[in-house]
């Protein structure tokens, strides 16, 4: 267990911005998980008092530099300890309520599709709480909450595909659905981790018959959509990742939301962002080019790092190796501004790389080996 007061100073850690000005008037509604935050400590003692500050925490924090380590709390451990007792419908309508939570003071990696809404990773982490309390419910043998939970499980699969299929019939909406394509494909992985809550126990067998391994090649469910988008993310996202270990190090980039990390690899804005904020310090500007440059290195393949170093020499006055900067470089990071090899990738033109990128997606989304069969 983590303790309430320690789990709250990490979410402060990784978005301060959250504990500035008055409390909020936040105890239902969009901003409830605020309000659960800047509550502080739980005044009981309750399961579902404490799973509560987990959700709001993992909320809080799930799209920053450094979330919270609770997942397995959400999903998994804390629906079990339920199983028995009064506080699992008590959780269970805390998990579904998690719908009405707005996610957008605390991530960047939002896709708004017309006449569905907004379509973000934090839908995949409320669908994994939701998975782990439908294997709970079943545990527990109550079949009406285990199929509220089903039942809000499939309709945000549903909207999920909608969403996909309406970008994916509009030309010109290729990037907005290249982004879609990576938060769908973490999403059913997340799906996964949820339904993996009570692997011992020959329960939810069915639910992982509708739900599980969505990216695979069974089209049948949801019209193919998650099979789609994880063909696209295989082909052209899968090095980006999601966790960007190497800008953990750049506490900077903590201070403003402006500074929270869009979805990879298009990442030249965010790079501009970087380089025109006045909240930066050029100190703190060179550790960010630091990290992406280390990040660059480590993460073989990857395109956003670059791209975000692409906006930030557009975007800085002199560029990456300005005289404000480079003090601040140690030397393995000079030596590799002045690569060729680096140096040729950041001179493509964001237009370039964009048009690419999405012309590549239209021929993969009409390949046969992403159609829908039978």
């Amino acid at each position: 267990m983590i303790e309430p007061r320690t789990l709250i100073a990490q979410v402060a850690n990784t978005a301060p911005w959250l504990f500035r000005g008055g409390a909020p008037d936040a105890a239902a509604g969009p901003r409830q998980w605020l309000g659960i935050l800047r509550a502080g400590e739980p005044k009981s003692e309750s399961r579902t008092d404490y799973f509560a500050l987990c959700l709001a925490a993992h909320f809080a924090s799930a799209a920053t530099y450094v979330p919270t380590d609770v997942d397995t709390k959400i999903r998994r451990a804390l629906w079990r300890e339920a199983v028995g007792t009064g506080e699992l419908p008590r959780m269970r309508a805390l998990a579904l309520g998690l719908v009405q939570w707005d996610m957008r003071e605390v991530s960047a990696r939002i896709v708004v599709v017309p006449d569905v809404g907004p379509v973000s990773g934090h839908d995949g982490e409320r669908l994994s709480v939701l998975c782990g309390g439908l294997v709970a419910s079943l545990e527990a043998g109550d079949a009406p909450g285990a199929r509220e939970l089903e039942d809000a499980i499939d309709a945000e699969l549903a909207r999920e595909a909608r969403a996909f299929e309406r970008l994916a019939r509009a030309r010109g909406g290729e990037l907005d659905l290249l982004r879609l394509a990576a938060i769908l494909t973490h999403n059913a992985g997340d799906v996964m981790q949820g339904l993996s809550g009570f692997d011992d126990r020959p329960l939810g067998v069915a639910a992982h018959e509708r739900f599980g391994e969505l990216g695979g090649e069974r089209f049948e469910r949801y019209g193919g959509a998650f099979a789609r988008a994880a063909a696209l993310y295989r082909a052209l996202l899968a090095s980006e990742g999601h966790r960007n270990y190497p800008l953990r190090e750049p506490r900077a980039l903590r201070s403003d939301p402006a500074l929270l990390l869009p979805i990879a690899p298009f990442l030249d804005s965010w790079g501009e962002t970087v380089a025109r904020s006045t909240v930066l310090a050029d100190a703190d500007r060179a550790e960010v080019v630091t990290a992406l440059v280390e990040g660059c290195r480590k993460i073989p393949g990857q395109a956003g790092y670059q791209r975000a170093l692409a906006g930030f020499d557009r975007a800085f006055p002199r560029g990456l190796e300005a005289p404000a900067l480079t003090p601040h470089y140690p030397a393995s990071v000079k030596r590799a501004l002045r690569d060729a090899g680096l140096r040729q990738k950041l001179a493509v033109k964001r237009e370039s790389f964009e048009a690419s990128c999405a012309k590549r997606a239209r021929a993969i989304l009409e390949s046969r080996l992403t159609a829908p069969v039978g």
